[in-house]
């Protein structure tokens, strides 16, 4: 079940001590070339974020696990990997990790490489229909995989009791077990970042 912020701004520790919480955290990346109006706007999203999980923290404990999508290593080498995929959001983790935090691994290499691979293959726009088709199909099928290897390792490496962090896109089709309560992070910069970047993308497709 899924929580928003706004709707519990002042959790009752009480009546989650004992389960599994998980701050899911909306993953906005930015894009290379990014100009000075978006690069301040991902500057505040990423600083709403932090304040929002020392809220939540107050009252339902300090983060020890944090997650996120397409990290398949622990410790320095998956922040690294996080540093690469994630800048503008890279130093809030590094952050939490010196603190209370592990980074664990949340991924499959294997999966995530085939699942590039057929992104790759469908972004060159094969101009064969079976090709094409078997595309789609083998990125569905990987996606689907991947969405479900999340959920398992979030649900059986999360403990009892326990406040972990989960980064990752906001339209993700992870179906989180029952027993995990689930608070999601949305912090007052976020309507007006998607706002901004679907605005902006927009643009760019109709001057192509």
């Amino acid at each position: 079940m899924t929580t928003p912020l706004s709707r519990i701004p002042r959790p009752q520790p009480d009546r989650f001590v004992g389960q599994k919480k998980l701050f899911l955290v909306p993953n906005y990346t930015m894009p290379p070339g990014m100009p000075d109006e978006g690069k301040d706007l991902f500057e505040k999203y990423w600083s709403e974020v932090r304040d929002s999980i020392t809220s939540l923290e107050r009252s339902l404990g300090v983060v020890c696990k944090v997650y996120h999508e397409l990290v398949c290593d622990e410790g320095e080498d998956g922040l690294r990997q996080i540093d690469m995929m994630n800048p503008s959001g890279s130093q809030l983790i590094r952050a939490m990790c010196q603190s209370t935090a592990s980074l664990r691994s949340l991924e499959d290499a294997e999966l995530v490489a085939e699942h590039t691979d057929w992104h790759r293959i469908l972004g060159m726009g094969p101009v064969s229909q079976k090709v094409f088709t078997l595309a789609l199909e083998g990125y569905q099928e990987t996606l689907d995989a991947r969405y479900a290897g999340i959920s398992e390792r979030i649900s059986g490496d999360l403990e009892e009791g326990e406040s972990a962090a989960l980064f990752i896109r906001e339209d993700h089709r992870a179906q989180l077990g029952s027993d995990v309560q689930v608070f999601f992070v949305a912090p007052p910069s976020l309507d007006r970042l998607k706002r901004w970047l679907e605005d902006t993308l927009g643009q760019q497709t109709s001057d192509e």
